[in-house]
């Protein structure tokens, strides 16, 4: 094995435990916490669904690459690479949707409270179940091309028009079909990704706004609120700057592959691949660390097991 392959081996089973694990402490959290307050807040109910998305991105994508670079070459069959490749390009683009939604609630909650707007938070907060499956459906059919044209890469030669992911390929048959299913999926990325930009900088703008209108507050009540908004500010801000970063590069590639390059090189695939996984393990990081419900639901659990030592200890 070169040093290529063996360093890029590493990063992704690297990422994918990471994504595996983060995702799996914000699904654990929110449940216990489910348990003991008896419901889901819409946010948390989007959360939780973000982190199924990123967590079965992280396996999809991460484990399989890995696996085919330290050696197991023919991992799937002809269903199977269609089963892993359409899982992954769903929940890639669940992760895109789910994270814009999550936006523009939150941009519908910190919106001065009119009739208009407090209407369409309680539709929001009444239909969001709805809302997410109808991303399901919409998401499933934009990515169907990964079930009809996945095949195992043991089962075809002619790389015009195909996604090398190594482990299997998504040949089209023809330039259209590689360009239809190209640009459908870039024009969703961009449009959600668009929306979540517009709905974060409101945020920050109405944050901006109520930083100035409280500077007369007695300092105490200032630090709190400047507390707060530091804290809203950098959830925001991180997540915005890393759809740009990892997104951003992900789709100039895949614009890059549809419109110039017939065969796509597995390097190619890699490179985006990277940066897909890589939100999928940054991103539950940044929940976890503006999130006070996690912080002290990990916290609680970590005094637990350390008082539960120190009883065993005591009576050893």
């Amino acid at each position: 094995m070169d040093l290529y392959n063996l360093v890029k081996g590493i990063i992704f089973i690297l990422t994918a435990i990471v994504g595996v694990s983060g995702n799996l402490v914000i699904l654990v959290s929110f449940y216990h916490i489910a348990l003991q307050e008896r419901k889901f807040v819409t946010a948390q109910v989007i959360l939780l669904n973000l982190a199924w998305a990123n967590m079965i991105m992280a396996l999809t994508r991460g484990v399989p690459h890995s696996l085919f670079i330290f050696g197991l070459r023919f991992l799937f069959d002809d269903i199977g690479c269609k089963i892993v490749v359409f899982a992954s390009r769903v929940s890639r683009a669940m992760s895109i949707c789910l994270t814009c939604l999550l936006s523009c609630f939150q941009c519908i909650t910190i919106t001065k409270s009119t009739l208009k707007w407090l209407s369409l938070k309680g539709r929001m907060q009444k239909y969001v179940i709805l809302i997410i499956i109808g991303l399901c459906v919409m998401n499933m059919l934009v990515c169907i091309a990964a079930v009809l044209f996945s095949v195992s890469s043991t089962n075809t030669t002619n790389l015009e028009y195909t996604f090398n992911l190594g482990y299997c390929l998504v040949t089209f048959p023809d330039q259209l079909s590689f360009q239809v299913n190209g640009f459908a999926i870039f024009a969703r990325d961009i449009i959600f990704v668009v929306l979540m930009a517009l709905a974060s900088a409101y945020i920050l703008l109405v944050l901006f706004r109520h930083g100035r209108q409280v500077k007369g507050i007695r300092s105490s009540d200032r630090n709190n609120v400047t507390t707060a908004e530091g804290q809203a500010t950098k959830t925001v801000v991180t997540l915005v700057t890393l759809y740009v970063l990892f997104f951003g590069i992900d789709n100039t590639i895949w614009f890059y592959q549809i419109t110039v390059s017939k065969e796509v090189h597995s390097i190619v695939s890699d490179i985006r691949f990277f940066f897909s996984v890589c939100y999928a393990s940054i991103c539950p990081i940044v929940i976890i660390m503006f999130n006070p419900q996690i912080r002290n639901k990990l916290k609680a659990s970590s005094s637990e097991q350390e008082t539960q030592v120190q009883e065993i200890s005591s009576t050893q």
